[in-house]
């Protein structure tokens, strides 16, 4: 049986409330004499303190709880291990631990929503998740704070970080018009995902503002994965000569090694017959088989901020935040001109 401060206090021959004064420093002040002893009998018992007990009576656990759904574990999900990197990195910094909550979908993180909010953590970082879900909102009501690491909808009351997902998309598209590109496909991620939404939208202004016929462009519903793209990318070769685009942007870095392994097998080349770009910069695009152009995802930042504006909302600040952070495109070996 392990020890307590009421055995401490009984082996040092003071009050329990002395014990406690001098394991946590106060609030009171006690004589070096009596602190000398306590600690050494502490030693000599070999106490160790409860940590849950110890964040109960102080009203924080310093902790922070992540929540993700994790649906296939046989594939590395990048995008996740990047952000918990930024996560993990200011725990660290701020002397914060972090449990982790995953689940295979997010009804089941909304059927356990009293497991994450029972008090072990002092407040959540909700990743990614639908534009369906409720657990934000069930949160907010229930005064746990929690922040979103996703492009929340504006009429959301809660703080989010992530990229602006519209702008990157724009730019990536702006880049390839710009090439002298004017037949596009973007192979889009599950259309219950803001970032879907947000992408296919910048994907289709860039087509407007330069003054593009729409029929020129194609949004190829998916899935954020391999298997999608490379079955996006067969649908796209299937099309007429004179329909078929000329380049292929991909909304995340899996869905273009897809789109490029689809590509290979009908032997097209990249990029002199059809251009590829990824999303997300992850090292699936320098380790493609043919190196993807791709948007560089700031991860770790977002990870951080989001670690941090929480902090923030757990010591009192009541400021809804919104941040997008900027973005930057990589370009390697999939893009160029069109042929003529």
């Amino acid at each position: 049986m392990s020890t307590t401060i009421k055995d401490l206090a009984r082996e040092s021959g003071v009050s329990a409330s002395t014990v406690s004064y001098v394991l946590n420093n106060g609030p009171r002040p006690v004589s070096p004499q009596i602190k000398e002893k306590v600690l050494a009998t502490a030693a000599r018992l070999n106490y160790h303190p409860n940590a849950v007990a110890r964040g109960l009576s102080r009203k924080r656990m310093n902790t922070l709880g992540v929540v993700y759904t994790y649906w296939d574990a046989e594939i590395t999900d990048y995008y996740f291990i990047s952000i918990l990197h930024g996560i993990l990195g200011a725990c660290m910094r701020h002397g914060q631990a972090t449990t982790l909550f995953t689940s295979h979908v997010w009804s089941a993180v909304e059927d356990d929503l009293s497991l994450f909010a029972d008090g072990r953590c002092d407040g959540l970082i909700i990743v990614a998740p639908p534009t369906s879900c409720t657990v934000m909102d069930t949160l907010a009501a229930r005064k746990v704070p929690c922040i979103v690491v996703s492009d929340t909808l504006p009429s959301r009351n809660v703080s989010s970080v992530d990229i602006d997902n519209s702008l990157a998309a724009y730019q990536i598209t702006q880049y390839l018009l710009t090439l002298g590109h004017r037949r596009l496909a973007m192979l889009c991620g599950e259309d219950n995902q803001r970032s879907t939404l947000l992408r296919a939208e910048g994907f289709c202004r860039a087509f407007s503002d330069a003054w593009q016929s729409e029929d020129k462009y194609q949004i190829i519903p998916g899935r954020y994965c391999f298997q999608s793209g490379y079955e996006s990318a067969v649908k796209v070769l299937d099309l007429p000569e004179n329909r078929r685009p000329t380049a292929l942007c991909c909304a995340n870095d899996a869905i273009a090694v897809g789109a490029l392994k689809a590509l290979m097998d009908r032997g097209v080349k990249v990029p002199e017959e059809i251009s590829v770009t990824g999303f997300d910069d992850t090292p699936l695009s320098a380790t493609a088989p043919v190196p993807l152009t791709s948007v560089r995802q700031p991860f770790g930042k977002i990870g951080m901020r989001a670690a941090e504006i929480l902090l923030s909302r757990i010591e009192g600040d009541e400021t809804h935040y919104r941040e997008l952070l900027p973005v930057e495109i990589v370009e390697r070996d999939s893009t160029a001109p069109p042929m003529q």
